[in-house]
């Protein structure tokens, strides 16, 4: 274990928490709605997740592709203000996402190795699943056959079922759950197998915020640096979730600025003290 996993840890799990404040659902039963949900987390999660308190960045850019029409400046202006500070280190930092497929992938499994190269299909899944289908259909498609958006929404929510206090029916009208379903069901079904047998799969090849982010990795402010002192032994390799060989480029655009590696003495955080250095300072 690295020096830096119980921080990060907690750090994942702070994300997960600040995702799901709204626990109040338990007796509303019925989506938050409030004033929090004009806002977004930097990361990817369910905004129809029943304790969801947030809206989801996907949502909204999906949402103003395919019913306003309009580009989301300040969303994305912000977002980029996050990814010119620290790349992906949300990624890697807080997303709810990456803790479950970390703790997953620690199930004992056969293991895969996948390509590190996802080729086009990030810029497939955005460009189709975020704006074009959205501006065409004005449905949110992407958040349709997401994964996650199926376990911590459309499963709990088919489960539960409450009535809803403003109409007085069932929230999901019976005959209702058809076909789509059925897929959403199997595309997680799938995802569950990668998530415990690949190094965080959804990251590599599917979450468009990552794709997103991945763009400021070399000109974002916080970079890594690999001395001239490494003998690409691969123990960074071992401890990155992205299976990437740090030595070949620290700042590839698949790293989520974990820090996992820096538990090397080869591998350091450019334009301030090494990471090793930083957690024995004194006041």
């Amino acid at each position: 274990m690295s020096i830096l996993s119980p921080f990060r840890r907690a750090s994942q799990l702070f994300g997960l928490l600040m995702a799901n404040l709204h626990v109040a659902v338990v007796f509303e039963s019925e989506i938050y709605q409030g004033v929090f949900k004009t806002t977004c987390l930097p990361f990817l999660y369910c905004h129809s997740c029943p304790t969801a308190a947030f809206a989801c960045p996907l949502g909204v850019m999906q949402y103003a592709a395919g019913t306003t029409h309009a580009f989301p400046f300040l969303l994305v202006g912000g977002l980029m203000m996050v990814g010119l500070l620290g790349g992906r280190l949300v990624c890697g930092w807080i997303c709810p996402v990456g803790l479950f497929q970390e703790l997953l992938y620690k199930i004992k499994s056969v293991k895969i190795t996948l390509p590190r190269d996802p080729g086009f299909l990030p810029y497939v899944i955005f460009i189709v699943l975020i704006v074009v289908l959205p501006f065409i259909t004005t449905e949110h498609w992407f958040s349709k056959l997401c994964p996650v958006g199926t376990l911590t929404a459309g499963i709990p929510w088919v489960l539960w079922n409450p009535v809803n206090p403003s109409t007085g029916d069932l929230t999901i009208e019976p005959g209702t759950i058809g076909f789509l379903f059925v897929i959403k069901l199997i595309i997680l079904g799938i995802a569950l197998w990668l998530f415990v047998s690949a190094k965080r799969p959804f990251c590599r090849f599917i979450c468009p915020m990552g794709l997103f982010w991945s763009f400021f990795n070399k000109i974002s402010i916080m970079k890594l640096e690999v001395d001239d002192g490494c003998t690409k032994c691969d123990a960074c390799r071992t401890k990155c979730p992205e299976d990437i060989k740090i030595y070949e480029d620290p700042n590839a655009r698949d790293c989520i600025r974990c820090l996992e590696c820096t538990d090397c003495k080869h591998i350091k955080v450019i334009g301030s003290l090494p990471v090793r250095e930083q957690l024995t300072v004194k006041s």
